[in-house]
């Protein structure tokens, strides 16, 4: 007898999880054993599986890549689903971890096999996958230090300079800096940094940001008062 596989899912289509619950208790190899409307309520559950199927594009407006690479963090293995493919959330998202992509087009068959594949220890290419990444055309992206690269991430995601100085553990000078020799490579690249909103448009055209910014503890840095709003 093969061995059963638990798998969790966070989606916020409750119809959609119904359905899956319905179908998945009558594949004797598969178990759905959890389920979560987003990360963070995910996360805040004890759970068993370790493979996790996650709605690219959840109502919560957080950041997909975010998402995959908090998964990742806490050792989860996870496969993207989405309706609308994203590319370039699908290529970040790829970058950040996911091992799998399988549209909600598909049918339940073509996910089970991904599923086994995946607990397999494989990251299976289906031909959606194959296709979008095919199309990966982000232009060249300029080469930016570690510490350039984490006070730009941290920067455009909408921290003060104030605030990624601390996170960071150097003085707001030095992040002045960093900020301004990462705009004079973009500028470089032709693809310069006009205003305040474009530092966050070229973390996610670029896929970047999927790295843990050092501070305390071992989880994603949540977000504070000190950031502002994410831009759109």
């Amino acid at each position: 007898m093969e061995p059963v596989i638990e798998i969790a899912a966070i989606d916020n289509d409750q119809m959609l999880l119904e359905g899956m619950a319905t179908w998945i208790a009558g594949v004797p190899d598969i178990r759905l054993v959890a389920t979560a409307p987003s990360v963070a309520d995910f996360l805040s559950q004890t759970v068993t599986a370790r493979i996790v199927l996650l709605d690219l594009n959840l109502e919560d407006f957080t950041d997909p890549v975010d998402n995959v690479a908090a998964l990742v963090h806490a050792g989860f293995t996870v496969i993207v689903i989405t309706v609308v493919p994203d590319l370039s959330y699908i290529l970040a998202t790829t970058e950040a971890g996911a091992v799998a992509y399988v549209a909600k087009t598909s049918n339940l068959t073509n996910l089970a096999d991904v599923v086994r594949a995946v607990a397999r220890g494989d990251s299976p290419l289906t031909t959606e996958h194959a296709f979008w990444l095919g199309r990966d055309d982000r232009p060249d992206r300029p080469e930016l230090t570690p510490r350039e690269h984490e006070v730009l991430v941290a920067y455009g995601r909408g921290m003060t300079v104030d605030a990624v100085a601390r996170r960071l553990g150097i003085a707001a000078g030095t992040v002045r800096t960093h900020l301004e020799r990462a705009k004079q490579k973009y500028a470089e690249a032709g693809r310069p940094i006009r205003h305040r909103g474009q530092y966050g448009e070229r973390i996610r055209e670029d896929g970047l940001g999927r790295e843990r910014l050092p501070g305390p503890g071992s989880n994603p840095p949540a977000r504070t008062e000190e950031q502002g709003p994410l831009t759109a």
